[in-house]
């Protein structure tokens, strides 16, 4: 049986942001939990926000742009 998670996404990115955690409104609720974890390296921290951030771009802009209004 699934451990369900008491603590909401907002409140991990309020924990995020008090710890310095740079880019954390793009990571989902997964990855704050991993990256507020205990002993976890900086260098993991910062491999786990770069992926969420090349996630996050990769989604601006790859679409065709829209056909014009019709009048």
């Amino acid at each position: 049986m699934k451990e369900k998670n008491k603590e909401t996404r907002h409140a991990l990115m309020l924990k995020a942001k008090e710890r310095g955690i740079k880019n954390f409104r793009v990571l989902n609720k997964n990855e704050l939990m991993h990256v507020l974890a205990e002993g976890i390296t900086q260098q993991e921290i910062d491999a786990l926000v770069a992926g969420a951030v090349t996630r996050w771009k990769s989604g601006w802009g790859s679409k065709k742009k829209k056909s014009k209004a019709k009048s």
